[in-house]
């Protein structure tokens, strides 16, 4: 694997696991924070336990594809914006199609209620982090990419 598209994929990494798993987490404590009491918490842990947890590692897998994907569109020359919509909308659906298939086989009862949520957030998340962290993300791969080749035997 070329050396660009391994500090690519490691950027991808690097910069959405740490926000990622905030997020996630986040989401979850906030009705906490907000109301005070944790009865609304539980019962999402409890109606999404191993949906969210399909999510994180789903999101984990998502980044390689995500950033591998921001190093090709740049390469062609696609616009910032661009390549910051496709890595987001990759990420997003790749993580929340994983989340509501989990939810598929874990629920019987209530699915149609239970998958608004995930397909509200897909919106959501796609349109915010196609302005911020895709964005962020497009931008350090296209410096990576910029930056002139450096040649390892380069001594004479």
């Amino acid at each position: 694997m070329q050396k660009k598209l391994k500090q690519s994929i490691l950027t991808s990494y690097l910069i959405g696991v740490p926000i990622g798993v905030m997020v996630v987490l986040a989401t979850i404590w906030l009705p906490i924070l907000i109301t005070g009491e944790g009865l609304l918490t539980m019962l999402v842990i409890l109606l999404y336990k191993f949906s969210i947890t399909g999510l994180v590692i789903a999101f984990l897998i998502a980044l390689w594809f995500g950033g591998k994907l921001a190093y090709e569109n740049i390469k062609k020359g696609e616009s910032l914006l661009l390549t910051s919509f496709k890595y987001s909308k990759l990420i997003n659906l790749i993580i929340w199609i994983t989340f509501c298939f989990i939810l598929g086989f874990t629920e019987s009862e209530n699915i149609f209620f239970l998958m608004i949520l995930p397909i509200i957030a897909f919106v959501i998340f796609t349109i915010l982090t196609t302005f911020s962290i895709g964005l962020l993300i497009s931008y350090i791969i296209k410096k990576i990419l910029d930056k002139p080749a450096e040649f390892l035997n380069s001594r004479c």
